[in-house]
């Protein structure tokens, strides 16, 4: 065995009679080859035969492979990769190179994860990673525009920038989102996530400027509404529901904003006040850019003393809201012992109350996970973080046309979603698809709210469906900021998640 022309030492080969000829086997020891101290993955080879009995020169020469450069010997592959084969690339009918195939230090360890994507799939597996055994892959669910591997968190691994385009009934929107292993999680999580253009129809498109400068502690990020065409303040009606911070408006209050990694994720560090910017509030700390979930939003004080039926009216009169509230109860949601008033108007999720923000003005936050007003079923508190003030939870259904390939169709989801009072605004703490109805076939999940601030997900049972007709996987990490819908043949028994002091995560 030469390496370079050179006899390695360390390596053997051995051979075996067998009917008709006989076999070899070769033993490379992993110091051998120049990379391996970083790279362990991703390698191809072939053994060749080399025979010369009668001369010095080889008069026979048979190989594995007809040809040796790289593009054409067969992967070496590692159990990960094998793994990759029979499992996602097999049950996804992939047959096609991938359009990234990387080498990257995502994970942290000694040795480079191999990156790769396959159409919408990103796929991360390695020797260090998941004991080298597993491999993970995610729906980037949408058409992949532009993808780059970098520090961008400042922890010395490498993150994933990735644009993306979002199709929907009525256009489609562009998407910026980071990916990222910081904090040592076993699956990359969204730091970032950033609507850049959104279109509808053929004329009609918003655009913002996107703009990363630095490398990892270093990096900020700066995001600009430049311009919209065949549309404007009067026509504009947000429908798209991506997950992802919507885009800037050029006749917003905001038409700028700064971000710098903070705590985990990318937070606001300034903002560019726009025309339609009424008096600026008092100064607030940095809001965090949270895992894909809707935009908080406190308004301005709207009364010079309290006046929470005035605070009201303001609302209704700034959002032309008219009629009753859909949801009207009251709880204690924030600071004081007295009551807030909760109203839902459309899919607005509106607080204020004569204590909250000193009876002067309201929070609010559309919840734009729903495509409707009507698809919000149910609005109801209770103290789920054990922290002695109620939380809202609202129930509801997100539809979403069925592919041709399924049957056509409409699927609903039925999803829980519970937010707190954080401060003068509302946050997203917990999300979760606890049901999924296609005609009349279902199936469920059971979600139930424990003593110790944990929320636990189990399956629950299903109706015209089984494990060998339901058209969908398994997913085990959150889906456009949800939690799964844990199946009945899935082999899980529950999924738990306790309150951190900023959001519902997993704990086993």
């Amino acid at each position: 065995v030469k390496l370079g022309g050179r006899p390695l030492a360390a390596a053997k080969i051995v051979e075996a009679p067998s009917d008709g000829g006989y076999s070899l086997e070769a033993k490379v020891p992993w110091s051998a080859l120049p990379k391996s101290r970083t790279v362990r993955i991703g390698y191809r080879g072939a053994v060749f035969f080399h025979d010369a009995d009668a001369s010095s020169r080889p008069e026979t020469v048979i190989g594995t492979s007809e040809k040796r450069d790289y593009a054409h010997l067969p992967p070496l592959s590692l159990a990960p990769e094998l793994a990759l084969g029979s499992g996602l690339l097999r049950e996804r009918n992939i047959q096609a190179a991938p359009s990234q195939n990387l080498l990257a230090n995502v994970v942290g360890d000694a040795l480079d994860e191999r990156v790769l994507v396959y159409g919408p799939y990103l796929v991360v597996l390695g020797p260090g990673y998941r004991e080298g055994r597993q491999y993970y892959y995610r729906d980037l669910e949408g058409t992949l525009l532009g993808f780059e591997v970098k520090d961008v968190t400042g922890d010395g691994r490498d993150d994933f920038f990735i644009k993306k385009r979002v199709q929907g009934s009525k256009g489609w929107v562009e998407v910026a989102e980071v990916l990222s292993y910081h904090g040592g999680s076993e699956t990359p999580e969204p730091v970032f996530a950033q609507e850049l253009r959104l279109a509808i129809g053929d004329d009609a498109m918003i655009e913002n400027e996107l703009r990363i400068t630095g490398r990892g502690r270093g990096t900020q990020i700066s995001l600009r509404a430049t311009k919209a065409r065949g549309i404007d303040q009067g026509s504009f009606a947000r429908e798209s529901n991506t997950g992802a911070e919507p885009v800037l408006l050029p006749w917003g209050e905001v038409t700028g904003q700064t971000f710098e990694f903070r705590d985990g994720r990318f937070v606001v560090r300034g903002e560019t006040k726009g025309r339609g910017a009424s008096a600026p509030a008092p100064a607030a700390a940095p809001r965090a850019r949270p895992e894909p979930r809707p935009r908080g939003a406190s308004w301005a004080k709207a009364a010079a003393q309290a006046d929470p039926d005035g605070v009201y009216a303001h609302y209704k009169k700034q959002r032309d809201v008219r009629g009753k509230a859909k949801f009207d109860l009251r709880a204690n949601l924030a600071e004081g012992a007295g009551k807030e008033r909760v109203v839902v108007h459309d899919r607005d999720l509106v607080v204020f109350g004569e204590e909250f923000l000193g009876g002067r003005g309201f929070a609010a936050v559309e919840l734009v996970a729903f495509a409707r007003g009507a698809d919000i079923k149910k609005l109801s508190t209770r103290d789920i973080t054990r922290d002695g003030k109620q939380e809202l939870v609202i129930e509801g259904v997100i539809e979403s046309p069925m592919p041709d390939d399924l049957g056509g169709g409409v699927m609903k989801r039925e999803v829980v979603m519970v937010y707190k009072v954080v401060g003068q605004q509302l946050e997203r703490v917990f999300a979760a698809e606890v049901a999924r109805n296609v005609g009349d076939k279902r199936v469920e999940a059971t979600l139930r709210f424990t003593e110790g601030r944990i929320i636990e997900l189990s399956p629950g049972r299903a109706s015209g469906y089984s494990e060998r007709t339901y058209p969908w996987r398994q997913k085990t990490t959150p889906d456009g900021g949800f939690e799964p819908l844990v199946l009945p043949w899935s082999g899980i028994d529950k999924v738990r998640l306790r309150f951190d002091g900023q959001k519902f995560a997993r704990i086993d």
